[in-house]
């Protein structure tokens, strides 16, 4: 298999927040995090269901959850996109992505937790190099100042 690397992102670029998993539960901490992501020169796009509650601890349904991921990889605007945390059940929507729409829109996809199921799923399939790292919620909301430096430094070195 052909491995893919995606462009690297660019000041001005677009970066799309999803919830393959749960639903964002920290709004506060979720702004922070966008702010910080304003703060480096990037735009954000959110994804339709970031903030939908379906029973306990999902973004909506499979289907709505996996609409934004799909939608997000096929939207030509988005350079990269990035979860807004983990949690579980992101497993649920691997048979609704389209793997197709992937490989022909390569972007950076970056996640922990529960995404990681995502993370390979993608490389298996599609060859895409994804990145196990900071999510918007408990991550990006930080900041990288202080202890958090070291986190801003290998960001963008990756």
């Amino acid at each position: 298999m052909k491995i893919i690397k995606p462009p690297a992102l660019r000041k001005g670029d677009n970066i799309g927040i999803i919830s393959p998993s749960e639903p964002v539960i920290y709004k506060k901490e979720f702004s922070r995090g966008v702010e910080t992501l304003k703060k480096l020169g990037f735009g954000v796009v959110l994804g339709k269901n970031i903030f939908k509650k379906y029973g306990a601890y999902l973004a909506g349904r499979d289907v709505e959850r996996a609409a934004d991921f799909n939608a997000m990889f096929k939207d030509k605007r988005i350079r990269a996109i990035f979860c807004s945390h983990g949690g579980f059940n992101s497993n649920q929507i691997l048979d609704l992505i389209d793997y197709n729409i992937i490989k022909r829109n390569p972007k950076i996809f970056m996640g922990f937790s529960d995404i990681s199921v995502l993370l390979n799923a993608i490389y298996k399939k599609t060859g895409l190099v994804t990145f196990h790292g900071q999510n918007i919620e408990f991550g990006f909301s930080r900041g990288f100042s202080g202890k958090y430096k070291y986190t801003y430094e290998y960001f963008k070195k990756a």
